[in-house]
């Protein structure tokens, strides 16, 4: 029975599997066959990440479509039905359940992908060399933790709400069967397991003392290449840290966050987008700051996101378009800061958002998935990689953590004002931070500006306002004005979707 099992749930991630992971086979093949060669492993592994940028989860409804839209970023009076009831919180309507169907069957389907993986590397013998199998066992470890973790933050609790309180199953076994729910704090402790164990076993991680390898060498596989597009050592930490932050544990938050922003190999390998490259850059500018990706899933058509999505030029059903005023143009946009004022010369705004032309738009569009142009127009198959890239960790929201949880404020003001500096932002003043616990109420205003900044398109202001109050006498998922469309009141976002029915059985 398992050994079908496995080879259906094979056969449908290969199914997908891109061009870019250059290893998918030409016809069907059992699970015996499959692993009898080197390949065989990598086909699935790649099968497996090919998986995560799927439409179901960081092609589409778990980082710039579904999870961002039910943040409130859009104005949605004229959107398809399914883009209203998700910005409404309506998502038990006809149109939303099955979007949340399908990105738990999807995550859960991965996650038993994986573990029979897993289970497959620890009886292989000879086939793949000790650091290989280390790596991909690591690897789907991560894999695990990740979405589990994501599943948690998406449809469980909040740790300080109960952290016994039901949360979802955590699937570690190949049986395929109907799990329990357990509680936060249980699905917690092992997903820190999880990243622990990934972290000892990618030791050898070719990223530790090479960087991402971001290009293919003539005559040697990708697969210990393109490091960025693998959970690697790295990612695995920052993953750990905020995992740590999501069970409310700041002070090993604060501890692996630092692990990495304070190593100097990191931000050699990891470096900060460069205004001048950027900027000046009209064919094709690294909009998704790709060289601070530490983990990011490649999309074969995400130039068809910008078209058919944001693009002044998008069907009106599918237009996702914030409030016309609420990129920048008020003192309550998104580009203002509160003390500070306009802030036009950050460089998410400068290379991210563009004016919008076209009829019944209005104040600006996202682009930070548009579509750029080939290194070399004359050849079909040159792309930038990062013209594929939607990340999925960044080196940025490690900044934030240690900003949050720096015990005293003056440390976490050091590490806030640094990433700002990062992005072409002035610091705010050292003698007014005082005003922060006061006048802002804690960082949550602040870090949320931040967070909406930062990951416009990749999901993360969701999660950023379901875990965090922002002003004090508001409930946790409340965003200001101007953040949900056109209200001009606070609006409160529902924080946790039900669980979907029967997937598990």
């Amino acid at each position: 029975m398992k050994s079908s099992i496995f080879v259906l749930i094979v056969m449908f991630l290969l199914s997908g599997c891109s061009d870019f992971l250059d290893v998918t086979p030409k016809d069907k093949q059992t699970s015996e066959q499959l692993y009898r060669t080197k390949n065989g492993f990598y086909t699935v592994a790649n099968g497996i990440y090919d998986g995560l940028s799927s439409v179901e989860l960081y092609g589409q409804q778990m980082s710039w479509e579904a999870i961002d839209i039910m943040s409130k970023r859009y104005v949605t009076t004229k959107a398809s039905l399914k883009f209203k009831d998700l910005c409404s919180n309506n998502y038990s309507s006809t149109y939303v359940s099955p979007v949340f169907t399908s990105i738990w069957k999807k995550a859960y389907e991965l996650i038993m992908a994986a573990n029979l993986l897993i289970e497959q590397v620890e009886q292989q013998h000879g086939i793949l060399t000790e650091q290989e199998a280390n790596l991909m066992k690591g690897e789907m470890l991560a894999v695990r933790a990740f979405l589990h973790l994501d599943m948690a933050r998406l449809f469980g609790p909040c740790w300080d709400n109960n952290p016994d309180a039901l949360s979802i199953p955590y699937h570690e076994s190949t049986e395929v069967t109907t799990l329990p729910l357990l509680s936060f704090s249980t699905v917690m402790e092992k997903i820190i397991r999880d990243f622990n164990d990934a972290e000892v076993l990618l030791a050898d991680d070719p990223v530790i003392t090479s960087g991402p390898l971001a290009s293919s060498v003539e005559g040697e596989s990708v697969q210990l290449r393109y490091r960025q597009f693998r959970f690697n050592y790295y990612s695995v930490i920052a993953l750990k840290a905020r995992a740590y932050l999501w069970g409310g544990n700041k002070e090993s938050a604060l501890v692996e966050a630092k692990r990495l922003l304070n190593d100097p190999k990191v931000h050699e390998y990891f470096p900060v987008v460069d205004p001048n490259k950027l900027l000046v850059n009209t064919t094709n500018p690294d909009r998704v700051f790709s060289s601070e990706v530490l983990t990011g899933v490649y999309v074969n058509k995400r130039d068809e996101i910008f078209s058919n999505y944001f693009a002044s030029t998008a069907p009106v059903s599918n237009f996702l378009q914030p409030h016309s005023t609420y990129v920048s143009g008020s003192q309550t946009s998104l580009f203002a800061h509160l003390l500070l004022g306009a802030e036009t010369m950050d460089y998410r705004f400068q290379s991210q958002w563009e004016g919008a032309s076209g009829v019944g738009a209005k104040g600006h569009v996202f682009t930070k998935y548009r579509t750029i142009d080939k290194p070399d127009p004359d050849d079909e198959d040159s792309e930038y990689f990062y013209s594929k890239m939607i990340p999925l960790v960044k080196l940025a929201e490690l900044y934030y953590i240690a900003t949050e949880c720096e015990p005293e404020l003056v440390d976490g003001l050091k590490w806030y004002n640094e990433i700002r500096g990062h992005r072409g932002c002035l610091a705010f003043p050292e003698a007014y931070a005082s005003m922060i616990p006061s006048y802002f109420g804690g960082w949550g205003m602040l870090l949320s500006q931040e967070y909406m900044r930062e990951f416009y398109g990749e999901g993360q202001a969701f999660f950023f306002l379901k875990r965090i109050t922002i002003m004090a006498g508001y409930p946790r998922g409340t965003v200001t004005p101007y953040d949900n469309g056109e209200s001009q009141s606070m609006s409160t976002l529902d924080v946790r979707p039900p669980l979907p029915e029967g997937e598990m059985k």
